[in-house]
C-alpha cells in the first residue's frame, strides 16, 4: 500500500469491492522498493497453495523487475497465482503457460521499475536545486541553531560525546548528523597548536589502551596532535557504527569526528545499560532491516519493542 491516508483508503476500498476479505488485506506503509516489509512478509507466509493474491498494482509487490519477477516465480513454484486490479494491462500468473501474461508481468515491472527511477531522478533534481537557492530540504528540524552552538562550544572545550548528550539532552544520533566535522589542522609553523609531548601523562580509557595505534582513526587514519582533542576523539572512536551495503551486508566501522556520516542515523540503545550502535542509511521511525536485526540476534540482543543487549539479558 502506498504511505498517504487518502491513497491507502482507495485501495482498501477497490480490494473489497473486488472480493477480498477485510481481514486477509495485508496493508504496509513503506515503500514498494524493498521487500523488507512486515506486512509483504506476513501474506507470504500465510499463502497456500491455490490461493491468489490481489493487488492494487504490480508495483506493490515491488519496484524492480528482478525482485518482482523473482517474486512471482517463488509464488508460482508454491501454487500461488497473483492478479492485479488497477495496472492498464491486467495480469493473472495463475496460468504460467499464457505467454502473454508473462509478456504483461514484464512489461508492468519494467514500468514500475522506470517510474521510480524517474521519480528518483527528479527528487533529486528538485533538492539540488532547493539546496542552491539557500532553501533547506526534508522534515524540518528539531534542533535549533543554539543547541547546535551549545553542542560545538562543548566538543571544542574537550567534553566527551556522553557529557554532550547529557548537557544539551540530543541523543547521539541527532550529534552525529548535525554536529559539523572538526576544522582542518593549521598547515603553517606560526599556527601549530601545542603538541602532546611524548612523556605527557593524558588518562585515557581503559579499553583505549588496548592498542598503540589506538589514536589512529581505523576509517580515515586521522590521529590527534592535542591533548585537548585527544579525549573527545577517543570517545568518538569507542562508538560502533553500522553501515548496510546494497546487497544486505552489515559492516561494522569506527568513526572519528571527521569521517562521521552525517547522513540519517539511527541508534540502538540498550535500554539497560545505554550502550549500543549508530546505524547509518536507514530511515529511521520504522522497523530495523531484517540484516541489522540479524547482526544485533547473533550478539545476544533482543529488539522487540525494548533493546536489550546481550550483557543484561
Amino acid at each position: 500500500m502506498s504511505t498517504t491516508k487518502q491513497d491507502l483508503d482507495r485501495q482498501i476500498d477497490a480490494l473489497t469491492a473486488a472480493g477480498v476479505d477485510p481481514q486477509r488485506i495485508y496493508v504496509d506503509k513503506k515503500s514498494g522498493a524493498t521487500l523488507d516489509r512486515p506486512g509483504l512478509t506476513a501474506l507470504l507466509q500465510y499463502a497456500r497453495g491455490g490461493d491468489v493474491i490481489v493487488v492494487h498494482t504490480l508495483d506493490r509487490m515491488g519496484r524492480t523487475v528482478r525482485d518482482t519477477l523473482n517474486l512471482i516465480h517463488d509464488l508460482h513454484e508454491r501454487g500461488v497465482g497473483v492478479r492485479n486490479l488497477a495496472d492498464p494491462i491486467r495480469i493473472d500468473s495463475s496460468d504460467p503457460d499464457d505467454p502473454m501474461a508473462q509478456l504483461a508481468v514484464v512489461l508492468l515491472a519494467l514500468f514500475g521499475q522506470m517510474e521510480r527511477t524517474y521519480s528518483l531522478e527528479r527528487a533529486a533534481h528538485a533538492r539540488a536545486v532547493a539546496t542552491a537557492k539557500g532553501r533547506r530540504t526534508g522534515r524540518p528540524s528539531v534542533v535549533s541553531e543554539s543547541q547546535i552552538a551549545h553542542a560545538i562550544q562543548l566538543r571544542d572545550g574537550g567534553a566527551t560525546v556522553a557529557e554532550i548528550v547529557a548537557k544539551t539532552g540530543l541523543t547521539r544520533s541527532t550529534l552525529y548528523r548535525h554536529l559539523p566535522a572538526r576544522p582542518a589542522q593549521p598547515v603553517t609553523a606560526a599556527d601549530s597548536p601545542e603538541p602532546v609531548p611524548a612523556s605527557s601523562a593524558v588518562t585515557v580509557p581503559e579499553s583505549a589502551s588496548a592498542s598503540a595505534d589506538r589514536l589512529e582513526c581505523p576509517t580515515c587514519g586521522y590521529r590527534p596532535s592535542t591533548r585537548r582533542e585527544m579525549i573527545p576523539h577517543l570517545d568518538d572512536l569507542d562508538t560502533l557504527w553500522l553501515h548496510l551495503d546494497p546487497g544486505g551486508q552489515v559492516r561494522e566501522r569506527r568513526h572519528c569526528a571527521r569521517c562521521q556520516p552525517h547522513e540519517q542515523v539511527v541508534a540502538v540503545t540498550c535500554t539497560r545499560c545505554g550502550q549500543g550502535a549508530l546505524i547509518s542509511g536507514i530511515e529511521g521511525g520504522g522497523a530495523l532491516p531484517a540484516a541489522i536485526v540479524r547482526w544485533l540476534e547473533e550478539r545476544g540482543w533482543t529488539v522487540d519493542t525494548s533493546p536489550v543487549c546481550g550483557d543484561h539479558i
